[in-house]
């Protein structure tokens, strides 16, 4: 189960040794699994070892991303064989499987058919689409019935940010799903805390002693620190 305004830590780089204890941290809810960057540093057997950790109880639910090249991540092979692992991976036991938005349409309900919960996400690495793309692009993620959607962009102008976290009540209350949504690099730093507040279900944070995920990323102590002030509690 996970709770509102969750904080998901990721797992970048990190031996299969530590992924037992990653899987109960502390200071976050849940977790994204880069299985991409795995692979740079591990076998595919190694990698199939590690899964076994799935099957572990009372752990954190787990998100898998296999990010392709294309999309900022490091996987190169074909793409039948990132499909594939991720298909094992939701085998193993993971909670949430986090697929692209490009990838073929009838991939879509082949993965929703799966026991995992489906996130489909977007990114924009270079800069933030106006208004009206944002809302195309949202309104053709839902049409895919997935659990949630997540559309990440890079903020060139403080403004940015404001456009992209306005999917997120968009996603609620016109589109039914709940929506991830924030911009990447320093000028939209911000918009990572402030999307938890406007309702979406988490946001990305970096675990001690592990590298960032993306440029702008929050560690998981600062984030709960000032979400306990603006709660009142710290």
């Amino acid at each position: 189960m996970i709770p509102p305004a969750a904080l998901c830590g990721c797992l970048t780089d990190f031996s299969g040794a530590s992924l037992p204890t990653l899987l109960h941290h502390p200071e976050v809810d849940l977790l994204e699994w880069r299985l991409d960057l795995f692979l740079q540093r591990h076998s595919l057997a190694a990698t199939h070892e590690a899964l076994r950790n799935l099957t572990a109880s009372s752990r954190h639910p787990v998100v898998v991303t296999n990010r392709p090249i294309r999309e900022g991540g490091a996987f190169q092979d074909p793409e039948s064989h990132r499909l594939k692992l991720l298909h094992q991976a939701i085998a193993a036991g993971a909670d949430w499987v986090d697929l692209e938005a490009w990838v073929d349409q009838s991939t879509v309900p082949e993965f929703r058919a799966q026991p995992a919960r489906l996130l489909l996400s977007h990114h924009d690495f270079s800069a933030t689409p106006d208004r009206r793309t944002l809302v195309r692009l949202a309104e053709a993620m839902a049409a895919g019935q997935p659990d949630a959607i997540k559309i990440v962009t890079t903020a060139q102008a403080p403004e940015d940010n404001l456009r992209v976290l306005e999917l997120i009540p968009f996603g609620r209350d016109h589109l039914g799903v709940a929506v991830i949504a924030f911009c990447m690099g320093p000028l939209g730093r911000w918009s990572r805390l402030i999307g938890l507040l406007l309702g979406s279900p988490w946001t990305y944070v970096q675990l001690p002693d592990l590298a960032p995920a993306a440029p702008g990323q929050w560690t998981a102590g600062a984030m709960r620190r000032v979400l306990k002030e603006l709660k009142g509690e710290g």
